[in-house]
């Protein structure tokens, strides 16, 4: 009897298929290991959150009247941001050599880690305005503890965080994708570069802005756009992450992944 893996090298055969088949097969090789992306910062989130609740008993436990001190703000939720950057870079790195190993296109491997990154964000933006509320809801764990809660956006309606975070991880997803891109197409040396160029546009950026006297009216923007505008303008930043990525994956081999 045969026995079916979950990813048979036999759906990535040369018969044509249909589109949304070819991505959602790249996206269930990238959820292959799911210890990635679900359960490595699960487990991560979950442990901060109890030391955060473990150390906040202990300093109001040594303050004799702490009923009215202020509830503090950790933000330790923030770290998932920047993990689902490495999950970026690592589903680019190890699974695209492999895709196309087994004969995916390089726009299904696109479309599917796309695919991959939304479903990701919506689910952690899901888990973080579940927590948020069940913070709240318990007066910060009952120890007035704001983990999840990190800023007065929070304390608004449900729907305006949980865009603001989708947004946020599709932002890091999209810049972990380019980077990772940058990385299997030209190794060591296109990181070299890479990173000297980003460093030379920062600096290059914030001294225009300063020679300019132009801060004011950057902080006005910011002001004028609010929560809300101001993320959906990093949809700008990760569109030409995502088509910068395709630029330099279109020529890259499997051997050079």
């Amino acid at each position: 009897m045969t026995v079916r893996t979950p990813l048979d090298a036999a759906e990535f055969s040369t018969r044509p298929k249909p589109l949304a088949q070819r991505v959602w097969v790249v996206v269930r090789l990238l959820f292959a290991n799911p210890w990635t992306a679900v359960y490595t910062p699960l487990f991560i989130l979950t442990f901060i959150l109890l030391i955060n609740i473990a150390i906040s008993v202990v300093v109001r436990a040594s303050i004799e009247d702490a009923s009215g001190t202020e509830s503090s703000i950790n933000g330790g939720a923030l770290f998932l941001f920047i993990y689902m950057l490495v999950v970026a870079v690592q589903s680019v790195n190890q699974a695209f050599p492999l895709a196309l190993g087994y004969g995916s296109t390089r726009r299904d491997f696109l479309l599917g880690f796309g695919a991959f990154a939304l479903i990701v964000s919506v689910g952690y933006s899901l888990l973080l305005a579940a927590a948020t509320a069940l913070e709240q809801a318990t007066d910060g764990w009952g120890v007035r503890l704001n983990f999840f809660s990190t800023a007065e956006l929070w304390q608004s309606d449900w729907w305006q965080p949980f865009i603001v975070s989708v947004l946020a991880f599709l932002l890091f997803f999209g810049i972990g994708a380019a980077t990772a891109a940058v990385y299997v197409r030209w190794r060591a040396m296109g990181m070299y570069v890479f990173w000297a160029a980003l460093v030379v546009l920062l600096i290059g950026g914030a001294g225009l802005v300063t020679w300019l006297q132009a801060w004011p009216q950057v902080g006005a923007f910011f002001a004028v756009s609010g929560v809300i505008g101001t993320a959906a303008w990093t949809l700008v930043l990760t569109g030409f992450c995502a088509v910068a990525a395709w630029l330099i994956l279109r020529r890259a081999t499997p051997s050079q992944g």
